[in-house]
């Protein structure tokens, strides 16, 4: 995946000679290896499925999809200590939102909080956070997901997977998807 010409570029955030970024794509492989996470959009609502994995039956796995407010859920692709900073961090700017407006937050401003929150850290030295996070929820009775990455890309989706076998699931998705679904 990296080769001896990225030597050196892995360490800090920094381009690399190609004008890549490597520990945003080292943090975008975690995203890719973690548990599989799908999102999909309907008429009427949202459709979140996670993959919860045990590595013992002794153990307890972790909640893979966790509630922000009435209206707004997110669920994460990566590493689990990453995913409890940006969640804590949705919920406490939802909250400020309710409290300074007196209503619930929409899934855009929070996407947009994470994204930014996750291009800082990136663009002034900080490891990027290992983990692609998917905001779901209703907006003015209208289903929305958004999707904020590594590097704190944002983007919305009618149906989205990531994680581990994104790729076959992606495929699955695109070729079962029907703009109307209920």
């Amino acid at each position: 995946m990296f080769g001896l010409r990225d030597a050196g570029y892995d360490r800090t955030i920094m381009y690399s000679p190609d004008g890549r970024i490597i520990q945003v794509e080292y943090a975008r492989e975690a995203a890719r290896r973690g548990s599989s996470v799908i999102a999909i959009r309907g008429n009427d609502g949202i459709v979140l499925l996670a993959e919860s994995r045990s590595y013992s039956k002794l153990i307890e796995p972790n909640e893979k999809i966790s509630q922000i407010e009435d209206n707004l859920y997110v669920t994460f692709s990566g590493l689990l200590a990453d995913s409890r900073v940006l969640v804590n961090e949705a919920r406490v700017f939802a909250q400020i939102h309710k409290i300074t407006y007196g209503e619930e937050c929409d899934v855009e401003s929070v996407a947009w909080h994470l994204s930014k929150i996750a291009q800082r850290i990136t663009q002034f030295g900080g490891r990027p956070f290992g983990l692609a996070i998917i905001i779901a929820g209703i907006n003015n009775s209208k289903p929305v997901i958004s999707v904020v990455e590594p590097g704190g890309a944002k983007y919305e989706a009618k149906a989205i997977a990531i994680g581990k076998n994104e790729g076959e699931l992606m495929k699955y998705i695109e070729e079962q998807f029907k703009e109307n679904m209920t």
